[in-house]
This record gives C-alpha cells, structure tokens and sequence, in this order.
C-alpha cells in the first residue's frame, strides 16, 4: 500500500478498517473475480435484510454505509438508481472503486419485492455519484424466491422540542 493510499483510505468517511476490507483486500483477494463475487455476495445480503419498500431500502443503504440511495427513474421493466454521499465520493477517488455489492444489494430487494426475476449493473461513476440500472421482468417470476419475512427497520427519532 502506497503513503497515498494510506492517508486516503485513513481519512476516509467509511474510516481506514472498513475501506481497507472492501477497496484493498478484497480485490487482492478475489482479483478478476471480484465484480462477479461481490454482485453475488450483495444479493446475499439482501437475502438475510429483506425490507419491504422503495424507501426501506434507501433507509437500508443509509444504515449499512453504502451511501444515499435515490430512485432517478422507474418504469414497468427498469429503474435508475444514483448512490452518492460523502462515502461514494472518497470511494470514487480511489484506482479501482467497484459498486457491484450495491448493485447486487439493489438488485435483490426489488426482486423480493417484486417476485419478478431481476438484475443489476453500474452503469455511469461520475466523480461524486453512481448511476445503477435495475431490470426486471414482471412475467418471469423468481422460481427460488421463498416466502419472506422482512424486516422493520428502525429509524433514528427526531427531537422536535429542540
């Protein structure tokens, strides 16, 4: 790891364990099969936090760290998501920042909430925001998709008497 990389990672919003982890040692890791790996391992993810609505998961991307989630565009077959925040921006200045968690993450909450079988991809970094592209098809029905519970997240109180 270079003195750059170092200090970058160590000021970094996510803070230097949790960036080392994701940017520095899985990739070293996984090597070429990192983006394929981790699509995966954020659906799995999605498997174990399964929440209910469009706004539970962006309460969840909030909660688990991967930045703000927010819904640019949606029809009947696809939808645009942009991920952005203090995180997305310091990941995006690194060499190699890789999405497919959050995208695999996405991917699988809309399928379980859907039931239609569904993918994802990054489709744009820019420097500050991430452009993910959902696709679903409604008439083809996730075959694997067993009854789910999902959860009830909580969120933080606001104390209106300040």
């Amino acid at each position: 790891m270079s003195q750059r990389l170092y200090e970058q990672l160590l000021h970094d919003s996510a803070g230097l364990p949790q960036s080392v982890l994701r940017d520095v040692l899985i990739p070293a890791v996984l090597d070429k099969e990192t983006d394929g790996i981790l699509y995966w391992a954020g659906k799995d993810l999605a498997r174990q936090f399964p929440v209910e609505s469009t706004s539970s998961i962006v309460a969840l991307f909030d909660q688990l760290g991967f930045g703000h989630l927010k819904l640019k565009k949606q029809t009947s077959k696809q939808q645009i998501w942009l991920l952005d925040g203090q995180l997305v921006t310091d990941r995006l200045t690194l060499p190699r920042p890789n999405f497919t968690l959050e995208a695999g993450f996405l991917a699988q909450q809309i399928e379980l909430q859907t039931n239609a079988t569904t993918e994802a991809q990054v489709t744009e970094q820019k420097k500050n925001m991430v452009e993910i592209l959902v696709q679903h098809n409604i008439k083809d029905s996730a075959s694997d998709i067993e009854p789910v519970e999902f959860l009830q997240l909580e969120t933080p109180q606001t104390d209106d008497a300040e």
